[in-house]
């Protein structure tokens, strides 16, 4: 094991850090090294982009062939299609960045919607 000291944590964050960290049971060394852990499984997944287009309509079919979560940027019209339910948008859309319009069906709210999305002019429902 190696011993580290970590200088410009902020105060509260390691309260919190360390709050949590007795709330489990274990020392704040082995949460520490359970959440880097976690940091770098998580940047060394796949994470697809698809942009660059004007108009795209994507279905459960095709966000459950991807092996990892997909960002979505640069379009003119995004649709989600009925079957985009919000388990499987929330596990498999990353970011949405970029698009003039998103279209959804009421299977999702937009505030769910607005949870991935940066740079988005508006959502709104399918008719």
């Amino acid at each position: 094991m190696t011993d580290v000291t970590i200088r410009g944590i902020d105060d509260d964050v390691y309260a919190r850090f360390a709050a949590e960290a007795k709330r489990r049971g274990v020392a704040i060394g082995e949460l520490t090294t359970q959440m880097m852990l976690a940091a770098l499984q998580e940047s060394n997944r796949a994470v697809y982009n698809i942009g660059n287009l004007d108009e795209l309509t994507v279905s459960r079919r095709d966000l459950e062939s991807m092996d990892g979560p997909v960002i979505f940027s640069n379009i003119d019209l995004l649709e989600f299609a009925e079957d985009v339910d919000w388990p499987l948008f929330k596990e498999r859309v990353e970011r949405i960045n970029n698009v003039d319009l998103v279209l959804i069906s009421k299977s999702l709210s937009k505030f769910q919607i607005l949870t991935k999305a940066k740079n988005v002019s508006s959502v709104a429902f399918k008719e």
